[in-house]
Protein backbone atom coordinates (compact mmCIF):
# COMPACT_ATOMS: atom_id res chain seq x y z
CA UNK A 1 0.00 0.00 0.00
CA UNK A 2 1.49 3.81 -0.56
CA UNK A 3 0.16 6.15 1.42
CA UNK A 4 -1.26 4.75 4.69
CA UNK A 5 -2.28 6.72 7.83
CA UNK A 6 -0.02 8.32 9.87
CA UNK A 7 -1.76 7.11 13.20
CA UNK A 8 0.83 3.82 12.25
CA UNK A 9 3.56 6.39 11.49
CA UNK A 10 3.83 8.95 14.03
CA UNK A 11 2.46 6.79 17.30
CA UNK A 12 2.99 2.97 16.47
CA UNK A 13 6.52 1.64 17.35
CA UNK A 14 8.12 -1.11 15.42
CA UNK A 15 9.99 -4.73 17.12
CA UNK A 16 13.60 -4.54 18.32
CA UNK A 17 14.82 -7.31 16.27
CA UNK A 18 13.23 -9.24 13.45
CA UNK A 19 14.21 -12.58 15.35
CA UNK A 20 11.56 -13.60 18.06
CA UNK A 21 14.57 -15.13 20.01
CA UNK A 22 16.04 -11.62 20.18
CA UNK A 23 13.71 -9.38 20.43
CA UNK A 24 13.18 -7.52 23.99
CA UNK A 25 11.48 -3.50 24.89
CA UNK A 26 14.85 -3.45 26.85
CA UNK A 27 18.44 -3.66 26.02
CA UNK A 28 21.61 -4.39 27.90
CA UNK A 29 24.72 -2.46 25.96
CA UNK A 30 28.00 -3.51 27.12
CA UNK A 31 31.76 -4.00 25.18
CA UNK A 32 34.38 -1.11 23.68
CA UNK A 33 35.75 -0.52 27.23
CA UNK A 34 32.08 -0.38 29.32
CA UNK A 35 33.17 -1.42 33.13
CA UNK A 36 29.69 -1.40 33.45
CA UNK A 37 26.68 -2.12 31.33
CA UNK A 38 23.90 0.63 30.43
CA UNK A 39 20.38 0.17 28.90
CA UNK A 40 18.07 1.01 25.99
CA UNK A 41 14.46 1.27 26.62
CA UNK A 42 11.54 1.07 23.78
CA UNK A 43 8.37 2.72 24.66
CA UNK A 44 5.14 3.57 22.95
CA UNK A 45 4.41 7.15 22.60
CA UNK A 46 1.45 7.08 24.30
CA UNK A 47 -1.03 3.68 25.51
CA UNK A 48 -4.35 3.28 27.40
CA UNK A 49 -4.35 4.27 31.20
CA UNK A 50 -5.22 0.73 32.03
CA UNK A 51 -2.64 -0.24 29.57
CA UNK A 52 0.01 0.73 30.91
CA UNK A 53 2.55 -0.67 31.69
CA UNK A 54 6.21 -0.33 33.05
CA UNK A 55 8.33 -3.38 34.26
CA UNK A 56 10.03 -3.74 37.10
CA UNK A 57 13.31 -4.16 35.44
CA UNK A 58 13.00 -1.09 33.64
CA UNK A 59 11.89 0.77 37.10
CA UNK A 60 15.32 -1.44 38.51
CA UNK A 61 17.68 0.04 35.34
CA UNK A 62 16.64 3.18 35.90
CA UNK A 63 17.35 3.45 39.22
CA UNK A 64 20.76 1.78 39.53
CA UNK A 65 21.76 4.47 37.05
CA UNK A 66 23.81 7.71 36.98
CA UNK A 67 21.91 9.81 33.75
CA UNK A 68 18.44 8.84 32.06
CA UNK A 69 17.91 10.33 28.94
CA UNK A 70 14.71 10.53 26.28
CA UNK A 71 14.08 11.69 23.18
CA UNK A 72 13.11 15.77 23.63
CA UNK A 73 12.69 17.61 26.49
CA UNK A 74 9.22 17.53 28.54
CA UNK A 75 8.47 21.10 29.31
CA UNK A 76 5.83 23.84 28.68
CA UNK A 77 8.09 25.02 26.05
CA UNK A 78 8.24 21.62 24.41
CA UNK A 79 4.92 21.28 24.25
CA UNK A 80 4.49 25.02 22.69
CA UNK A 81 7.20 24.27 19.92
CA UNK A 82 5.75 20.32 19.14
CA UNK A 83 1.93 22.19 19.05
CA UNK A 84 3.42 24.83 16.44
CA UNK A 85 4.67 21.53 14.19
CA UNK A 86 1.73 20.01 14.51
CA UNK A 87 -0.76 23.26 14.20
CA UNK A 88 -1.62 25.41 10.32
CA UNK A 89 0.24 28.82 10.04
CA UNK A 90 -2.48 31.49 11.06
CA UNK A 91 -4.86 31.91 8.56
CA UNK A 92 -4.65 28.35 7.33
CA UNK A 93 -7.03 25.24 8.29
CA UNK A 94 -7.60 21.63 7.08
CA UNK A 95 -10.25 22.89 4.71
CA UNK A 96 -7.92 24.92 3.16
CA UNK A 97 -6.02 22.23 2.15
CA UNK A 98 -9.40 19.64 1.79
CA UNK A 99 -11.77 19.54 -1.28
CA UNK A 100 -15.50 20.22 0.46
CA UNK A 101 -16.18 16.70 -0.27
CA UNK A 102 -12.67 15.66 1.49
CA UNK A 103 -13.34 17.95 4.27
CA UNK A 104 -16.98 16.57 4.45
CA UNK A 105 -16.12 13.29 4.48
CA UNK A 106 -13.47 14.03 8.00
CA UNK A 107 -16.40 15.74 9.58
CA UNK A 108 -18.75 13.01 9.40
CA UNK A 109 -16.63 10.68 9.99
CA UNK A 110 -15.72 12.83 13.45
CA UNK A 111 -19.66 12.97 14.45
CA UNK A 112 -20.38 9.54 13.62
CA UNK A 113 -17.46 7.83 15.13
CA UNK A 114 -16.56 10.10 18.44
CA UNK A 115 -19.93 11.77 18.47
CA UNK A 116 -18.12 15.63 17.90
CA UNK A 117 -19.98 17.87 15.38
CA UNK A 118 -19.04 19.88 12.68
CA UNK A 119 -19.15 23.08 14.84
CA UNK A 120 -16.74 22.22 17.63
CA UNK A 121 -14.75 20.28 15.09
CA UNK A 122 -14.24 23.52 13.69
CA UNK A 123 -13.59 24.94 16.90
CA UNK A 124 -10.77 22.43 18.04
CA UNK A 125 -9.58 20.56 15.49
CA UNK A 126 -10.05 22.12 12.06
CA UNK A 127 -6.27 23.98 12.66
CA UNK A 128 -4.63 20.23 13.35
CA UNK A 129 -2.91 19.25 10.77
CA UNK A 130 -3.41 15.88 9.25
CA UNK A 131 -0.90 14.49 11.44
CA UNK A 132 -2.69 15.85 14.46
CA UNK A 133 -5.69 14.61 13.52
CA UNK A 134 -4.94 10.92 12.91
CA UNK A 135 -3.13 11.01 16.34
CA UNK A 136 -6.11 12.44 17.98
CA UNK A 137 -7.71 10.00 16.09
CA UNK A 138 -5.90 7.41 17.72
CA UNK A 139 -6.45 8.69 21.54
CA UNK A 140 -10.41 9.28 21.14
CA UNK A 141 -10.90 5.78 19.72
CA UNK A 142 -9.37 4.21 23.22
CA UNK A 143 -12.52 5.81 24.87
CA UNK A 144 -9.92 6.78 27.91
CA UNK A 145 -7.01 8.59 29.44
CA UNK A 146 -3.75 7.99 28.12
CA UNK A 147 0.06 7.96 29.41
CA UNK A 148 2.60 9.31 28.08
CA UNK A 149 5.88 7.19 28.34
CA UNK A 150 8.21 9.99 28.25
CA UNK A 151 6.20 11.75 31.07
CA UNK A 152 5.98 8.67 33.28
CA UNK A 153 9.48 7.60 32.66
CA UNK A 154 10.68 11.36 33.49
CA UNK A 155 8.70 11.48 36.91
CA UNK A 156 10.44 8.22 37.94
CA UNK A 157 13.97 9.41 37.20
CA UNK A 158 13.42 12.58 38.76
CA UNK A 159 11.68 10.97 42.40
CA UNK A 160 14.44 8.45 42.44
CA UNK A 161 17.37 11.27 41.41
CA UNK A 162 18.83 9.91 38.37
CA UNK A 163 19.99 12.84 36.46
CA UNK A 164 17.99 13.56 33.17
CA UNK A 165 18.69 14.62 29.85
CA UNK A 166 17.38 15.04 25.92
CA UNK A 167 18.71 13.88 22.69
CA UNK A 168 17.61 16.49 21.45
CA UNK A 169 15.75 20.06 21.18
CA UNK A 170 12.22 19.27 20.58
CA UNK A 171 12.09 21.58 17.44
CA UNK A 172 14.56 19.22 15.92
CA UNK A 173 11.51 16.53 15.81
CA UNK A 174 9.05 19.67 14.79
CA UNK A 175 11.49 19.73 11.87
CA UNK A 176 11.37 16.33 10.92
CA UNK A 177 7.26 15.64 11.42
CA UNK A 178 6.99 18.52 8.52
CA UNK A 179 9.25 16.19 6.06
CA UNK A 180 5.92 14.03 5.84
CA UNK A 181 4.40 16.26 2.99
CA UNK A 182 1.27 17.58 3.54
CA UNK A 183 0.35 15.43 0.19
CA UNK A 184 0.87 12.58 2.28
CA UNK A 185 -0.75 13.02 5.10
CA UNK A 186 -3.59 14.01 3.72
CA UNK A 187 -4.22 11.02 1.71
CA UNK A 188 -2.73 9.36 4.83
CA UNK A 189 -5.87 10.74 6.98
CA UNK A 190 -8.14 10.09 4.44
CA UNK A 191 -6.81 6.36 4.19
CA UNK A 192 -7.11 6.03 8.46
CA UNK A 193 -11.20 7.40 7.90
CA UNK A 194 -11.75 4.69 5.10
CA UNK A 195 -10.32 1.69 7.48
CA UNK A 196 -10.65 3.13 10.61
CA UNK A 197 -12.38 -0.12 12.43
CA UNK A 198 -9.41 -2.19 10.99
CA UNK A 199 -6.94 0.27 12.48
CA UNK A 200 -8.10 0.71 16.02
CA UNK A 201 -8.45 -2.93 16.13
CA UNK A 202 -5.08 -3.42 14.96
CA UNK A 203 -4.19 -0.76 17.94
CA UNK A 204 -5.87 -2.67 20.46
CA UNK A 205 -3.58 -5.47 19.71
CA UNK A 206 -0.59 -3.46 19.39
CA UNK A 207 -0.69 -2.57 23.43
CA UNK A 208 -1.21 -6.31 24.08
CA UNK A 209 1.61 -7.33 22.09
CA UNK A 210 3.70 -4.58 23.69
CA UNK A 211 4.07 -5.59 26.61
CA UNK A 212 4.16 -9.61 25.84
CA UNK A 213 7.19 -9.08 23.78
CA UNK A 214 5.39 -9.73 20.48
CA UNK A 215 7.75 -6.72 18.66
CA UNK A 216 7.99 -9.53 15.31
CA UNK A 217 4.36 -8.78 15.15
CA UNK A 218 4.59 -5.61 15.72
CA UNK A 219 7.20 -4.44 13.63
CA UNK A 220 5.12 -6.41 10.30
CA UNK A 221 2.31 -4.44 10.87
CA UNK A 222 4.25 -0.94 11.85
CA UNK A 223 6.70 -1.07 8.79
CA UNK A 224 4.37 -2.52 6.04
CA UNK A 225 2.38 0.86 5.70
CA UNK A 226 5.63 3.08 5.21
CA UNK A 227 7.77 0.67 2.42
CA UNK A 228 6.97 3.29 -0.14
CA UNK A 229 7.42 6.61 2.24
CA UNK A 230 11.57 5.99 2.74
CA UNK A 231 12.01 9.80 2.66
CA UNK A 232 9.81 9.80 5.83
CA UNK A 233 11.59 7.08 7.47
CA UNK A 234 15.16 8.19 6.58
CA UNK A 235 14.01 12.06 8.04
CA UNK A 236 11.69 10.76 11.28
CA UNK A 237 13.60 7.87 12.49
CA UNK A 238 17.05 7.29 10.81
CA UNK A 239 18.97 10.36 10.32
CA UNK A 240 18.20 11.45 13.96
CA UNK A 241 19.48 8.32 15.13
CA UNK A 242 22.65 9.19 13.87
CA UNK A 243 22.23 12.71 15.30
CA UNK A 244 21.42 11.11 18.93
CA UNK A 245 25.02 8.42 18.50
CA UNK A 246 26.98 11.30 19.85
CA UNK A 247 25.51 11.31 23.22
CA UNK A 248 24.49 8.17 23.25
CA UNK A 249 28.23 7.43 22.94
CA UNK A 250 29.34 9.85 25.17
CA UNK A 251 26.54 8.88 27.94
CA UNK A 252 27.40 5.62 28.04
CA UNK A 253 31.06 5.53 28.22
CA UNK A 254 31.04 7.86 31.16
CA UNK A 255 28.51 7.04 33.21
CA UNK A 256 25.72 3.72 33.54
CA UNK A 257 23.17 5.30 31.48
CA UNK A 258 19.11 4.23 31.01
CA UNK A 259 17.98 5.91 27.66
CA UNK A 260 14.73 5.62 26.48
CA UNK A 261 13.31 6.14 22.52
CA UNK A 262 10.32 5.65 20.91
CA UNK A 263 10.69 1.80 19.94
CA UNK A 264 11.11 2.23 15.91
CA UNK A 265 13.88 3.66 16.71
CA UNK A 266 15.70 1.08 17.29
CA UNK A 267 14.99 -1.45 14.31
CA UNK A 268 16.54 -1.62 11.09
CA UNK A 269 19.97 -1.09 9.26
CA UNK A 270 19.42 2.66 10.28
CA UNK A 271 18.41 1.85 13.55
CA UNK A 272 20.07 2.19 17.07
CA UNK A 273 20.38 -1.40 17.52
CA UNK A 274 22.65 -1.79 14.41
CA UNK A 275 24.38 1.31 14.90
CA UNK A 276 25.54 0.80 18.36
CA UNK A 277 26.72 -2.91 17.06
CA UNK A 278 28.35 -1.56 13.87
CA UNK A 279 30.43 0.81 16.90
CA UNK A 280 31.58 -1.95 18.50
CA UNK A 281 28.61 -2.67 21.27
CA UNK A 282 27.30 -6.19 22.41
CA UNK A 283 23.46 -5.60 22.88
CA UNK A 284 21.87 -8.09 24.66
CA UNK A 285 17.68 -8.38 24.78
CA UNK A 286 16.17 -8.61 28.80
CA UNK A 287 13.27 -10.13 28.78
CA UNK A 288 10.98 -8.09 31.19
CA UNK A 289 8.27 -9.47 33.28
CA UNK A 290 4.45 -8.38 33.94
Amino acid sequence: MKNIALITIFILFIASSANAQESSILWEIKGKGITQPSYLFGSLKFIGEKEFYLPKEVTEKIKQSALFAIEDQVDHHSQHELNKALHFPKGETLATHLSNEEYNLVTTFFETEFKISKKKFDEKYSRLKPLAISISMTRLSLGEKVKFYDIELLKFAKKNRVKSFSLEAIDREAQALNSFSMQDQITALLHSIDNFEKQKNEFQKLMRDYPQGKLEEIFEYTLHPLENNQQFIEAFYYTRNKEWMVSIEKMISENVSFISVGISHLEGEGGLLNLLKEKGYTLTPVQVTK
